[in-house]
């Protein structure tokens, strides 16, 4: 069992080595330092906070929670018009994608099997066809 820790964290040392990763540390350090976006990220964040609160409470006020809603709408348009967020949002996505990759690797070498696109069951016998 410590070879596979062991070999986790070779793996957990070169994912923060590759250019991927710096790609988007990088997107997330510019992101930070831009004072509109840290402010629309903060705005967006208390008032999620506020919802939750406000869903755990035991008598939740519909209209207000409706209202924080749309505010939260707001606030995460105005991020998506922020470049360093767009940039940010598209590093991850890559980041994301490359830890997606390495997971089926691993399940295949595990299981003999690759991952089923999103919403097959494995069975053709039901299916139309890949897509």
């Amino acid at each position: 069992m410590d070879m596979v820790f062991e070999k986790t964290r070779e793996l957990g040392k070169a994912l923060l080595e590759c250019e991927t990763y710096r790609r988007m540390k990088a997107a997330e350090d510019k992101a930070m330092q831009n004072e509109e976006a840290a402010r629309t990220m903060t705005d967006f964040l208390e008032k999620r906070q506020a919802l939750q609160a406000m869903m755990q409470s035991e008598n939740p006020d519909p209209g207000a929670m409706k209202r924080l809603s749309d505010e939260m709408d707001e606030a995460q348009q105005r991020l998506q018009m922020i470049d360093d967020i767009l940039a940010l949002n598209d590093a991850r996505n890559e980041f994301n994608g490359l830890i997606g990759q390495i997971n089926q690797v691993l399940q295949f070498i595990v299981t003999g099997e690759m991952a089923q696109p999103s919403g097959c069951s494995g069975s053709c016998a039901s299916c139309s066809g890949c897509h």
